[in-house]
């Protein structure tokens, strides 16, 4: 469990039982079980190292009892919220006392309701001959600032006396110190050599000690003391600070307390701070001592600040940017107009793609100048690389948040995105997992536009593919989180757009959205999930077109979309655009091509849940022999080889085209009552009998 919850509080209710449960209930029940013994201490450490089997040693609650309390603290200095807490104080052995070692711990909630809590060890020794109290104490802190765990240890030293008080705590964070603030960004991003450098309102722990000096003054209380003291804190992205404190303290028959204070620091500002506590039992002995008050103090709890120390501001200078592993981006410049001779930097970038590639690593954005022109070049990317070309938003996702990546060339001169053409094979081959490929034209490729086979979380989005000999963008095998939005795919000779998801039995997410789709030979779009997977589909405000000359021919549909060999496909078709023209003349065949514009299959076993929402199909082609039964259908829907195939066919104009509905060999097919809500004729193969009506709202859509 992250978080004090589970580090402090289970720890903390261990240690209180475990103590509670190895005690004596009595003086008399030590006695009678017989003291055990030990070798005497030589008599120079006798003052100094408790004998913790000496036969003068209670391993129990013989003077000082255990103790639990409730305190509230309002705001102060490095926390911006007063907090309660349940308090507990555990003798775990004592020398009557003259010495005594316990447990302090606590289980914090501040008013955001965040959570802390801290658990440590007191030693504290008590000298009749000085009427004083010398201890030490260590303790682990653990605190939640807008849901992420701080930690912290701490150590302290203390003298306590009938009229003078002194102590000093030293806090100390350890692992991660340093989060970006709740409900805020990154507010600062630029270029630096081949670094980002980044800025953000952070919550930072510091590292730092307090210390006060304590007097009595007389009253009717059994205690009534002023202390006054500094601190200074300190962090590796903050600056550092000093501040003054004071406060005065009432202690009310040993089992309450009262106080009021003052800080003040260029950091933190002024804080008043008021706070009240109550004890049962008291912290008192349980009989009269004989020592007087001082000795009576040594059960009381040590003064310490119970939080962790956190600063929220800007960092004290940027730092560059890191993945969430903590490793650097790594930013390769390039530039088609640069010299000769760069290494990538900010301020030498180098000038063509090869020269890139030999430079970066994993992890590494290859950021391409607004203009850039590069002929008869390629681009291999491997693991968690990224093509992006200058001249729109990129967000890079780091370890601290989401920012967007600065931009080098001045915006008014920005007049192209960089461009790629005729590449002597594929233009971007996707040689490893976590790739994007964002902003950038890419033109007349020999090969494919973007290719990847085998390949985990891909995004492609803000490129233009055009006249590539083979697809726009083909993806085979792919797996994990699969987005393609605001593409333009026109002209290829292949598909402007395919993905076959792998056939691992993994879940995988495909969005399609806001591309532009012109002209390609084959398949505009086309989705295959295959095998075992389990695949979520939202394919939305795309236009998907195609004009055919008066001779044109053409045997595929606009968009297709499969599951074959037991996949399941959840997907939502919603608010797109198919059309299609004929420019008919008298050259033109006696009956217009017949394909359809969207086809989905459900094959071998395979299940889909489809719905097609407020879609807008419009063709001019007509039907063979004049007859719609024939074809030139709008959309197909299709089960078979005992599969399933449910759909909701919803506000969907098909103008004067029509559904094809199909159930073949075992298979079931089965539409929701929306039907109504649609233009275009419904015709059922074999017959519309083979074919289950559902309720509305039946089918779950993503």
């Amino acid at each position: 469990m992250d978080g004090p919850r589970g580090d402090v509080g289970v720890a903390w209710s261990s240690l209180l039982m475990l103590a509670v449960l190895t005690q004596s209930p009595s003086a008399s029940s030590a006695e009678d079980a017989g003291a055990v013994t030990a070798p005497a201490a030589p008599e120079s450490m006798t003052s100094i190292v408790p004998n913790w089997m000496g036969e003068d040693v209670n391993w129990g609650f013989q003077t000082f009892t255990p103790r639990i309390g409730i305190t509230h603290r309002t705001r102060g200095y490095g926390y911006n919220r007063g907090y309660s807490s349940l308090d507990t104080f555990v003798p775990l052995f004592q020398d009557d006392v003259n010495w005594m070692t316990a447990f302090q711990g606590n289980f914090i909630v501040d008013n955001g309701g965040e959570l802390g809590g801290n658990m440590g060890f007191v030693n504290r020794k008590y000298v009749e001959s000085m009427d004083r109290i010398f201890g030490a104490n260590t303790f682990y802190t653990a605190r939640h600032e807008d849901g992420r765990t701080f930690n912290q240890m701490g150590f302290g030293i203390e003298t306590l006396g009938p009229r003078v008080d002194w102590r000093m705590n030293g806090y100390l964070p350890v692992g991660k110190d340093l989060y970006i603030a709740q409900n805020t960004q990154i507010t600062y991003a630029a270029f630096s050599g081949r670094d980002v450098l980044i800025n953000f309102l952070a919550n930072k722990a510091l590292a730092g000690f307090d210390t006060e000096w304590g007097v009595l003054i007389p009253s009717v209380f059994d205690n009534f003391r002023a202390y006054g003291g500094f601190y200074h804190f300190q962090g590796n992205n903050s600056k550092d600070l000093w501040g003054v404190q004071g406060r005065l303290e009432a202690q009310v028959q040993q089992s309450m307390t009262v106080h009021c204070g003052i800080t003040n620091d260029r950091t933190f500002g002024t804080n008043f701070v008021v706070g009240a506590g109550i004890y049962f039992p008291s912290w008192g002995p349980r009989q009269a001592s004989g020592y007087g008050t001082v000795a009576d103090r040594m059960a009381q709890a040590v003064w310490r600040n119970d939080n962790i120390t956190i600063e929220r501001s800007e960092l004290k200078a940027p730092i560059p940017a890191t993945w969430s592993d903590g490793s650097r981006i790594d930013v390769v410049h390039v530039d088609s107009t640069a010299p000769v001779g760069g290494d990538g930097s900010l301020l030498l970038p180098v000038n063509n793609l090869t020269a890139a590639q030999a430079l970066d690593g994993p992890g590494s954005l290859l950021f391409v100048r607004a203009n850039s022109t590069f002929n008869g070049e390629s681009v291999v990317l491997q693991d968690r690389q990224q093509l992006l070309g200058e001249g729109i938003a990129h967000v890079i996702h780091s370890q601290y948040g989401p920012f967007t990546l600065p931009m080098v060339t001045d915006p008014k001169n920005i007049l192209t995105l960089p461009t790629m053409s005729n590449a002597p094979g594929n233009a971007v081959t996707l040689a490893g997992n976590d790739t994007v490929v964002s902003g950038f034209n890419i033109f007349s490729p020999v090969g494919n536009g973007v290719i990847g086979d085998n390949v985990h979380n891909v995004a492609v989005d803000h490129v233009n593919i055009s006249g590539a000999g083979g697809s726009g963008v083909t993806l085979t095998n792919a797996s994990g989180v699969l987005n393609f939005t605001d593409n333009f795919f026109t002209a290829n000779n292949g598909r402007g757009l395919s993905v076959q998801t792998s056939i691992a039995a993994a879940d995988n997410q495909l969005t399609i959205s806001d591309n532009t789709v012109l002209q390609n030979a084959d398949v505009g779009i086309a989705v295959d999930a295959r095998g075992e997977s389990r695949d979520t589909l939202i394919m939305e405000r795309n236009l998907v077109r195609v004009n055919l000359g008066p001779t044109g021919m053409r045997g595929v549909p606009l968009v297709q979309i499969n599951a074959t060999d037991s996949a399941h496909l959840s997907g939502r078709i919603e608010n797109n655009d198919f059309d299609d023209s004929f420019a008919r003349d008298v050259t033109s065949p006696t009956d217009d091509p017949y394909y359809h514009q969207l086809t989905v299959s459900s094959f071998n076993n395979s299940r889909v849940d489809i719905g097609l929402i407020n879609n807008r199909l419009t063709s001019d082609r007509t039907s063979l022999n004049n007859n719609p039964a024939n074809g030139s259908f709008g959309i197909r829907l299709l089960s078979s080889d005992l599969s399933v195939l449910r759909a909701v066919v919803k506000d969907t104009s098909t103008n004067t085209l029509n559904y094809a509905v199909a159930e073949n060999f075992g298979s079931t097919l089965q539409l929701e009552d929306t039907l109504s809500t649609d233009t275009g004729t419904f015709y059922y193969f074999p017959t519309a009998n083979f074919i289950d009506l559902l309720p509305t709202g039946t089918i779950d859509l993503p």
